[in-house]
């Protein structure tokens, strides 16, 4: 199956798709993590430099180059689904929520998808945290900030948005997970959705 984990800045998706690595592996899963944007190929050093070298973009670049990377990693995806659980921190849903908010129409988002046959995953897990408090944990870690991390006010924004796509459920299966509970809990609460499906 394929799994994303989505949330605002400073939501805990790495932390939560590390620990459900673990969790899944104990239970003698075959399992493997996927992170994006991907930095280290292709368009992610452009991707890298517009977040951290403030490197002005429009939406629709944005957009592209976002999306390139999961249209280049469709055969990979559909091939690790089938036999075992594959996990992505972040996924096109990031896009739907980020993108939009930069005037990126989501009629042109989802047909964009649907056209180049972006994999829908199983289930989105969307972690739901408190603005203030994703924001709070963001300046408790030790790591640079992009200027995303840096704007309050959007991270707001983001917060607002992803409600939109839950309570709608756009494009995939969001399943909403209360993310302002203990690490332990909520990748608990994320296993035991897992073992359902």
């Amino acid at each position: 199956m394929f799994i994303v984990i989505e949330g605002i800045d400073g939501a805990g998706c790495e932390t939560q798709g590390k620990n459900l690595i673990k969790m899944l592996l104990e239970s003698g899963k075959k399992v493997s993590l996927i992170k994006y944007p991907d930095y280290e190929r292709n368009v992610g050093k452009i991707i890298r430099d517009f977040l951290y070298e403030n490197k002005g973009l429009t939406a629709q670049q944005q957009f592209l180059l976002y999306t390139m990377q999961f249209v280049m990693d469709k055969k990979m995806i559909t091939e690790k689904r089938k036999d075992e659980i594959l996990i992505a921190d972040r996924y096109f849903s990031t896009t739907l929520c980020y993108q939009t908010l930069e005037g990126i129409d989501i009629k042109m988002a989802l047909d964009y998808a649907k056209n180049f046959q972006i994999e829908v995953p199983d289930v989105v897990f969307y972690l739901n945290v408190d603005p203030d408090i994703a924001i709070k944990r963001k300046y408790g870690e030790d790591k640079e900030k992009n200027f995303r991390e840096k704007d309050f006010d959007f991270i707001r924004k983001t917060h607002k948005k992803y409600k939109e796509l839950v309570d709608q459920q756009i494009w995939a299966k969001w399943v909403e997970i209360d993310g302002n509970k203990g690490i332990e809990e909520i990748t608990k609460n994320i296993y035991n959705e897992v073992l359902k499906i």
